[in-house]
């Protein structure tokens, strides 16, 4: 969920690092339903841009993101999926540049506690495009899960309205 590569630092600087695994085959962490909405990134300058995040089945999300002013859908009903590694939450999504094939991978930093504020670090270390097997991404993420060089910038999302939550 919630993935920010749109502009032009956090993009160029992730989407390239893409891994050809998803971190689970299936999704098996059941999603909050609290982080359906719709999402503004704070390092976003066009605040007409934004996310909509919308429940996908108890285990995934379908993002859409909104660009130029929000006349334009950059991507359109992706999925989205949780994962944890060492207690940390992860989320792959598939990547939509067709140059670079395969996963982006974000490491959640932190939800804050009412769930209308994200920090996300994307995964931009060049060393998840060699991965073999879903396994050694696990292990790969595990041993770098505080590793701050194994990351980009810290991107900050807020959510500007909440809707499809059942409480």
């Amino acid at each position: 969920m919630l993935i920010a590569f749109f502009i032009p630092g956090f993009w160029s600087s992730g989407i390239k690092n893409v891994c050809k695994y998803s971190i689970d085959e299936k999704p098996v962490v059941r999603i909050n339903d609290h982080l359906q909405g719709i999402w503004k990134l704070a390092e976003d300058s066009d605040v007409h841009n934004y996310f909509i995040i919308e429940k996908d089945g108890d285990f995934a999300y379908s993002i859409t993101y909104m660009n130029k002013s929000g006349n334009n859908r950059a991507i359109e009903h992706e999925p989205c999926s949780w994962s944890e590694i060492g207690n940390v939450k992860f989320i792959s999504m598939p990547s939509w540049d067709d140059d670079y094939p395969g996963y982006v991978l974000m490491k959640i930093d932190e939800i804050g506690v009412t769930s209308w504020d994200i920090t996300a670090s994307m995964v931009t270390n060049p060393s998840i495009q060699k991965v073999t097997s879903r396994e050694d991404l696990r292990m790969l993420l595990l041993q770098n899960v505080n590793n701050p060089a194994f990351y980009g910038k810290k991107l900050h999302l807020r959510k500007k309205f909440e809707f499809n939550s059942s409480h």
